[in-house]
């Protein structure tokens, strides 16, 4: 093991740039990074800069120690590249104390099969991602800023002609082969083009991925569409994501705060037989159109199952409401079918604009078929700013969709017709 200093103008370290300390780095060095702004200008740094196996870059201070991109590379899609980024992890590698910024593409990338950790960073106006995550083994981003990403406001176009908004501050895809598990937490988020974190399984992905994640005491907050969103599949069948989603404050989020997605295809494949596992507890959600956002499938989608526990979650100030559940929502002509969404909802609270909760069977349009999609949860000790009758509704929504309370403690309405707006 050595330890490698890295001085942009003092003769006596090691290296005056990272790219050349970097060149010479093995499994078990560290590289210690002085105060200084590193740049291709500045210091001749050559990008992406590796960071080899096994290898921990360490910073001297986050606000002192820069690493500025120039503006360098684009955001790419279909595929997304992790070599247009400002530094690119490799296995077992490590990144903390250091202000990654102003990279074209993005600022951080994991590529297929890594482990690596991202701790105690500035990662901030990049173009696209922030962080870039892709097939990764075992990750962890733990105490990091992120501020101003998705600067490019990058909109491709997807083969079912749904837009794709890219420019989170983490963007993570779930990819076939690898374990896919992420941790992050007491992370702080603000202003981006998309959602502060998104975790999903692509259309181009073989069937039967597996993903999950632990999201725990991040704050989120002025995203322009929303603050978490997971999906199970975006095409692929049999997939399994499981997720604890845990005391985050998500905050004045535009669209959303939280959104957890059974299904959603965006390109050919109709994702079928796949299954989500989540878990919501102790959160916050304030300023958000709506708060949480549960959804079977949307779209082309069939026999795809979620299930979600919501605990102890307090829920204020949503245009919209707090909380809606549906079974499935249908697009125009094409079937959506056999979706389901069994929910337990405990010890909540919301309040502002009445209904707080919405529970639904299927929603949206019915031209292609949407049949025997449905919604089931349990109400055990909610609470409600407004009177129960008004807050919890329930509707079947379009016909042959059902909803259905299985069990409650406190009074709910039933209603007829299509709730949701």
């Amino acid at each position: 093991m050595r330890t490698i200093i890295v001085h942009p103008t003092d003769s006596q370290a090691d290296a005056t740039s990272i790219t050349k300390a970097l060149s010479f780095a093995q499994s078990g060095d560290v590289v210690l990074v002085q105060t200084g702004q590193y740049s291709p200008t500045r210091t001749g740094e050559q990008l992406p800069l590796v960071i080899p196996p096994g290898v921990s870059v360490i910073g001297a201070d986050k606000h002192a120690c820069c690493i500025d991109g120039e503006g360098q590379f684009a955001p790419s899609f279909n595929p997304i590249r992790t070599d247009l980024s400002v530094i690119t992890l490799s296995d077992f590698s490590s990144l903390s104390h250091l202000t990654v910024s102003n990279g074209g593409g993005h600022g951080v990338a994991v590529p297929p099969g890594s482990s690596a950790t991202i701790h105690d960073c500035t990662i901030s106006q990049h173009g696209g991602h922030g962080i870039y995550l892709c097939g990764v083994t075992d990750v962890t981003v733990s105490h990091c800023e992120f501020l101003s990403n998705g600067r490019k406001r990058f909109e491709p176009s997807l083969p079912r002609g749904v837009g794709a908004r890219q420019g989170h501050h983490i963007f993570a895809e779930a990819r076939s082969g690898h374990r896919n598990r992420l941790v992050v937490s007491d992370n702080t988020m603000r202003e981006c083009f998309a959602d502060g974190l998104a975790f999903i399984c692509f259309f181009s992905q073989p069937d039967g991925v597996s993903f999950e994640a632990l999201v725990q005491r991040n704050t989120i907050e002025d995203s322009e569409r929303g603050g978490l969103l997971f999906c199970g599949s975006f095409g692929p069948s049999q997939n399994q994501l499981r997720l604890t989603i845990a005391d985050n404050t998500l905050r004045n989020n535009k669209q959303f705060g939280l959104s957890v997605i059974g299904a959603f295809p965006l390109g050919e494949k109709v994702p079928c037989g796949t299954s989500v596992h989540a878990g919501a507890d102790g959160n916050v959600i304030t300023g958000s159109p709506i708060g949480i956002l549960a959804q079977g499938a949307v779209g082309e989608a069939h026999s795809n199952a979620s299930f979600f526990t919501l605990v102890h979650n307090r829920v204020a100030d949503c245009g919209k409401n707090a909380l809606r559940l549906v079974g499935a929502v249908g697009m125009d002509g094409v079937a959506t079918s056999g979706n389901s969404l069994t929910a337990a909802l405990a010890w909540n609270s919301s309040s502002g604009n009445a209904p707080a909760a919405i529970v639904q069977g299927a929603g949206g349009v019915a031209t292609g078929g949407v049949r025997n999609n449905n919604v089931t949860v349990q109400l055990l000790a909610n609470t409600s700013s407004i009177p129960y009758e008004e807050a919890f509704l329930v509707s079947d929504g379009l016909a042959e969709n059902r909803a259905e309370v299985a069990s409650s403690d406190h009074a709910w309405t039933q209603k007829a017709g299509n709730l949701l707006s």
